[in-house]
């Protein structure tokens, strides 16, 4: 049987043990840096497939449109050509740079 400590008991003792916390050490919670992408080899870090400057365009993610599967199927071959000859391959790049084509054809430019 264990022997109790005979000054756990006392109450008129001066010293009082500190209460630790298991979290004392523990790094403080700082807001996350943004992370920066290193650029594709072979592009400028300015521009992206399209030949555009990425910094002068907000991109909206995630808008959703229905296209069609034969229109999908076809993204998804000209994305994998792209990355075997090195590229990006982005989908996402391929449709914003129809996208301008299609406005520019209709808005005359």
């Amino acid at each position: 049987m264990k022997t109790p400590r005979v000054d756990a008991f006392v109450a008129n003792k001066k010293q009082v043990p500190e209460l630790k916390s298991s979290l004392e050490n523990m790094p403080v919670i700082e807001k996350p840096k943004p992370a920066v992408k290193p650029p594709a080899p072979g592009r400028p870090a300015h521009q992206t497939q399209a030949g555009t400057e990425s910094s002068r365009r907000k991109i909206k993610t995630r808008h959703p449109f229905d296209i069609y599967e034969d229109q999908l199927e076809e993204l998804r071959k000209l994305s994998m050509e792209d990355r075997m000859q090195g590229g990006m391959g982005s989908m996402s790049a391929m449709v914003r740079e129809a996208i301008d084509t299609f406005i520019a054809k209709k808005r005359g430019r």
